[in-house]
């Protein structure tokens, strides 16, 4: 019972570790070790239900830590994606306590060269196939019941460049190999470091530890090269003015009035514009009518929803709001000749449907808009039941109103750059976190990912820290650059990297005030490059494929070890 009691300790505290690699603790480097604790347990656990039961216990620590911000909205929430999402550390434990358990079998300490080859083997091998069974847990993670994606292993690596620069091939999803993979092999080789240092002593070389530090050091080697690459690529330069209100919110109630809001946004817009304007003059004077380095911004954003009033179409009409916000944009496109992006709500007045979208304005006030697809269960739309709604009512304090329909297609949205023609590919809130619905947008043409976010609903938590660092990856997989705008949270531009650092003046872009705070009302003027003649990589290609192998794989080798025997012994 006390070691019972131990050992949960031990999965609590393993889980507990592995919360700290994400914001707002930052511990990366914990990654690589708090299966150290974890496997010893499940490969030594008594019974199948003992070896879940420790997993869950691992993965509701992990959880319930790293989800905390849902308690600015709900304490219920936090509860409940803690106790569902931890079923997935659950499976992974009973995989790893069975077919995938190196030492379910009692093998002798190895003697002869070929014995020590075989024992090297059989740990590698093992190794990862835990390695891909973790990624194909994650994979259905990331779709299963809509999915929920969010913070897995590789993620870590989010200021770790350059081993996050291989997700251009396997994804981030298959980045989670390397932590699992290494910690499985230190775990066997330490315990066999052990038993031969107690039989004759430790002068044995150990080839799969020296196996599994080539294998990182060519993922080293494979992202440093890229880094150095992937920004020697033809380029359209544009100029990006983000606008952030930091406008308070009780989940999706916003406490400031529509008027308020819009006033806001053109204010700071005007204001940013102004202090172009005198910039360029002045430097003109400076340099006696030479010509200004200072431009004005291609493109002005604004964050999701930033306008409260909705507008409406019909049929293929261009989306209108009412007088008021109709006379106002009016008044902001005499501002400049921008492409004017915006967060809005979208209705349709024959179907009564109601959309998330992004509004595009161009220079020539030509509209168009696109919808969001990927939805955020009990934040955009709640299944038909009574007893769920009044749930999210009891535990956010506020009344739920109608579900937000779900856009389709793959077709992004169409502006000039400079004469030149850009695709981008749109996302909203947390559709930047789901690499599958960023990746079917991909062209082989000049694109840019654009994410308008809001944020707003978690106060000052770490879940804006957290979403940034999931959406950096979405730059990386398929070598796009993100301009991103939120309301409370990140504001800023990724390179085709992953990085806010500027290529060519290395200045962070990123919006924050004097004490380093993203929770800040302001603007950014940044340039983001376009690649002209964009790759593909492997990822956009063939998505998470290095996940389903893994899964497969797993599959096949828990028929073989444990299935297909019990079969043969039945019959």
């Amino acid at each position: 019972m006390k070691m019972c009691v131990l050992r949960s300790l031990g999965a609590v505290l393993s889980g507990g570790a592995l919360s700290l690699c994400f914001p707002p603790f930052h511990q990366t480097w914990l990654v690589w070790g708090w299966l150290w604790l974890l496997f010893p347990i499940l490969w030594t656990a008594r019974s199948k239900k003992q070896a879940f039961a420790f997993g869950y216990l691992a993965g509701f620590a992990f959880w319930a830590v790293n989800m905390k911000w849902i308690l600015t909205v709900s304490w219920v929430g936090v509860i409940a994606i803690a106790a569902y999402l931890a079923l997935y550390f659950g499976f992974f434990a009973l995989f790893a306590a069975t077919a995938g358990n190196p030492w379910r079998k009692n093998t002798p300490v190895a003697r002869s060269i070929a014995q020590r080859f075989r024992e090297c083997g059989r740990s590698l091998g093992f190794a990862a196939l835990l390695g891909g069974f973790w990624c194909g847990l994650e994979w259905i993670r990331g779709w299963f019941l809509t999915g929920f994606g969010w913070n897995g292993l590789g993620v870590t690596f989010y200021d770790t460049l350059v081993l996050a620069q291989n997700a251009e091939f396997i994804g981030v999803i298959g980045l989670s190999f390397l932590p699992v993979f290494f910690s499985a092999v230190v775990v066997q080789v330490a315990r066999r470091f052990y038993r031969h240092s107690m039989k004759e002593g430790a002068k044995f070389l150990y080839w799969d530890l020296a196996t599994c530090l080539i294998v990182l050091m060519i993922a080293l080697s494979v992202g440093t090269a890229r880094l150095s690459l992937v920004h020697n690529e033809d380029v359209i330069k544009a100029d990006i003015l983000l606008v952030q209100q930091d406008i308070p919110q009780l989940a999706h109630q916003v406490t400031w009035t529509a008027n308020e809001i819009i006033d806001g946004f053109i204010e700071l817009t005007e204001n940013k514009l102004s202090e172009i304007d005198e910039a360029a003059a002045k430097e003109l004077i400076e340099s006696q009518g030479a010509p200004t380095s200072i431009r004005r911004p291609d493109m002005v954003v604004w964050p999701e929803t930033a306008l409260l009033d909705r507008f409406y179409r019909q049929g293929q009409s261009q989306p209108m709001a009412g007088a008021p916000l109709e006379g106002a944009l009016s008044y902001f496109r005499r501002l400049g000749q921008f492409v004017h992006l915006t967060g809005v709500v979208e209705t349709d007045l024959e179907t009564n449907e109601s959309w998330n979208s992004i509004l595009q304005i161009t220079p020539e006030n030509e509209r168009a808009t696109y919808r969001k697809q990927h939805r955020v269960l009990f934040g955009e739309y709640i299944p038909d039941i009574k007893i769920l709604r009044q749930l999210y009512e009891h535990s956010a304090g506020v009344e739920y109103y109608d579900n937000i329909a779900a856009g389709k297609g793959n077709e992004g949205l169409s502006f000039m750059i400079r004469g030149e023609a850009v695709e981008m590919i749109p996302s909203i809130c947390f559709e930047d976190t789901v690499p599958r619905q960023t990746r079917k947008f991909v062209k082989d043409i000049p694109q840019v990912i654009v994410n308008v976010t809001n944020d707003g609903w978690f106060q000052e938590s770490e879940g804006a820290a957290q979403h940034f660092a999931n959406a950096r990856f979405r730059a990386i997989e398929i070598r796009r650059p993100m301009i991103r705008c939120a309301n409370r949270g990140t504001t800023g531009i990724i390179s085709v990297t992953g990085s806010t650092i500027d290529p060519v003046n290395h200045e962070r872009r990123e919006l924050i005030d004097e004490n380093g705070s993203h929770f800040t009302r302001g603007t950014l003027l940044a340039s983001v490059y376009i690649p002209r003649s964009p790759i593909r990589t492997l990822y956009s290609l063939y998505g998470d494929w290095f996940a389903v192998l893994g899964l497969v794989s797993a599959f096949l080798w828990l028929i073989t070890v444990r299935i297909w025997p019990s079969y043969k012994s039945s019959h």
